[in-house]
């Protein structure tokens, strides 16, 4: 912590001196304007120009001698990290063209501008201080509703492919948002000011949208086993008593997170246990049958990513 000395300046203000590293970071010279941002006991200064300044950020990922699970990660994590120009090069482009295409299209406003037989660069349209992260929120949790609902119809209709191509705009709405919350951490003052959002809440988000991410991973896996599973009727019924109590318990929760009802959460996390057991129970009596550990599993995975929601509420209270 660096500490400053307060000087009397006149009758009616007190001045401190700024680190030089903080003015070189920020480009400040002499006669610039700094913005004073009162809050409880803290003073936030930022430069009075800090949306006019942020630099439009540009990556070049080289594709040659990669797979296509790398190239997809290096172009995810450039799109999170906010460049706004997303340029694909090598000579293996032509022979990929297709699959590199699909990856772009997967990221919300990232669109192709222009293709050679050895490069692809794409532009990124979005306007990140107008998107309201708890509409997007909202949004990922509506589809993994339905992909939970349309689970327990598994038995009956073969409709998995269905919930895993929603599993898809769960990870797109997850991408942007963890694209925003990186945006909005390096630039806290205009989210603050703008978007009315604390580092706090940036990181409540995060983690709220990390696991909504990863139970719709789990409710598309769920799908999956319960689609190659051989269960009798009885013992299928057995089972969607405990999808059902899942499903109760992730209702619950994200109640609790609209609300901000620590009480309702406080039930959710207390529910995950019941699940857990009674999953473990389920498995212990059908064993032998095929698939029905990955099941159990990605069932009580599902379970504790819910109540995790829950203990984001109390890290970020």
């Amino acid at each position: 912590m660096d500490l400053r000395k307060l000087i009397a300046f006149g009758k009616n203000s007190f001045v401190i001196s700024l680190p030089k590293q903080w003015i070189k970071q920020n480009k400040l010279e002499k006669g610039d304007h700094i913005c004073v941002q009162e809050s409880t006991e803290k003073l936030i200064l930022s430069p009075h120009s800090v949306e006019e300044r942020t630099e439009e950020k540009e990556i070049t990922i080289l594709v040659d001698g990669k797979s296509l699970k790398q190239i997809k990660r290096d172009i995810i994590n450039a799109y999170v990290l906010n460049n706004k120009t997303i340029c694909l090069r090598g000579d293996e482009i032509k022979e990929k063209a297709q699959e590199l295409q699909d990856i772009i299209q997967g990221l919300i406003a990232l669109e192709v501008m222009e293709q050679t037989t050895t490069s692809i660069i794409a532009r990124d349209f979005l306007n990140l201080e107008s998107v309201s992260l708890k509409t997007l929120i909202r949004k990922m949790d509506i589809i993994t509703r339905s992909m939970w609902s349309d689970c327990e119809k598994m038995f009956n209709e073969d409709i998995h492919k269905n919930i895993e191509h929603r599993d898809k705009d769960v990870n797109k709405l997850a991408f942007l948002i963890f694209r925003i919350v990186r945006f909005g951490l390096e630039n806290p003052y205009m989210m603050k000011q703008k978007l009315e959002l604390s580092t706090l809440d940036l990181l409540q988000m995060w983690l709220v949208a990390y696991n909504l991410e990863s139970i719709g991973d789990e409710a598309k896996r769920v799908a999956r086993y319960m689609h190659r599973i051989k269960l009798p009727k009885e013992k299928q019924e057995e089972f969607l008593k405990i999808l059902t109590m899942l499903k109760e318990n992730y209702l619950r929760m994200l109640k609790a997170y609209y609300d901000k009802d620590i009480k309702l959460a406080d039930v959710a996390l207390d529910k995950r246990m019941d699940i857990v057991n009674v999953a473990e129970e389920f498995y212990l009596k059908n064993r032998d049958v095929d698939w029905i550990g990955f099941l159990i599993e990605r069932t009580k995975a599902a379970a504790g990513h819910t109540t995790s929601i829950g203990r984001a509420m109390y890290h970020c209270l």
